[in-house]
């Protein structure tokens, strides 16, 4: 079937620049575009965020995103501001003394241009548009085209990590970032091997929740280190519930406290004597003989209790 424009539809028109659908049709957002066609059709009413963001059912935030998004594509001016080739003129010398110390980001022009000039990035921001359910932000499309070009990773392994934020509830730009230094800094640069690490991580989670109902800690969220001991006890270990929660009570029973590095040494104790149920640890707490001469115990429970709180520093 053949598909042409009604010429009618030309009695009432208005112009859109051909820059708009040349270089940005695949880069912009759905609400970018809306934002830039409203604003061309009600040009003579001024442009008014609070406006917009009701007539188009946008929230303001989105609204001003677009606005900056078309500001620095150089479709739209803002009030006070010179057009876009004057004040990049002006602002050369200046970028050529500044030192940055955060990683250095591509601009919202520079995103475009990548989007054009390599496909893996168009299909990265598009697919990305996707995941999110929305129009990516300006840092959003710069981390993610930095990751890329920058950082080294696959448009693959970038589009994992945004599955992995949104399965945790923390689809944001810092989480994804954070989620892929670390990646990167662990030497993950396939898909299997991300999918281990994502298969890692959800076990530590797993284990997290074992020991937090064993020992009654608060529904917080752990540290990092907390999820590695918790990995540790329960997969590694193997620990059962049981002896979890007998590790908590004799710290606190020792320490009136709740201390995790006194429940670590703990429960490496245990693992050397390769302790597997709660008689194994009854089995441990057989008195000391006696030292004859003395009339004292072989071992000062005393002194190793002092001992495990005073390398509790060294752990924290």
């Amino acid at each position: 079937m053949d598909y042409t424009i009604n010429p009618t539809a030309f009695v009432s028109a208005f112009t859109v620049p051909c820059s708009v659908v040349d270089k940005h049709i695949k880069l912009a957002g759905a609400a970018q575009l809306k934002v830039l066609l409203w604003i061309m059709r009600n040009m003579a009413d001024g442009i008014c965020i609070e406006k917009i963001s009701q007539a188009l059912g946008l929230p303001e935030i989105d609204v001003k995103d677009a606005l900056q998004y078309w500001i620095e594509a150089g479709i739209i001016n803002s009030a006070g501001e010179k057009p876009e080739k004057a004040r990049s003129e002006e602002t050369k010398p200046e970028k050529a003394i500044t030192v940055r110390k955060a990683p250095v980001k591509p601009s919202r022009e520079e995103v475009a241009k990548r989007g054009l000039e390599c496909p893996e990035i168009a299909f990265l921001l598009q697919e990305a548009q996707l995941k999110f359910g929305r129009g990516l932000r300006q840092n959003e499309a710069s981390t993610l085209v930095w990751l890329y070009d920058d950082e080294g990773l696959s448009a693959a392994l970038i589009l994992m990590i945004i599955e992995y934020a949104i399965s945790e509830n923390k689809c944001n730009i810092g989480f994804i970032e954070r989620t892929a230094i670390d990646w990167i800094n662990s030497g993950i640069d396939s898909i299997s091997a991300a999918e281990k690490k994502i298969r890692e991580l959800n076990e530590q989670k797993s284990a997290w929740n074992i020991v937090r109902s064993a020992m009654g800690i608060e529904d917080r969220r752990p540290s990092p280190n907390e999820l590695k001991l918790a990995y540790k006890w329960v997969v590694e270990y193997g620990f059962s519930r049981e002896i979890l929660a007998e590790a908590y009570n004799q710290c606190v029973d020792n320490t009136s406290k709740f201390s995790m590095p006194y429940i670590k040494k703990i429960l490496e104790d245990w693992h050397k004597k390769n302790v597997k149920t709660l008689e194994d640890i009854k089995s441990l707490k057989k008195p000391a003989k006696a030292d004859k001469k003395n009339n004292y115990a072989a071992y000062d429970l005393d002194l190793a209790q002092k001992m495990l709180l005073m390398d509790e520093g060294e752990d924290t």
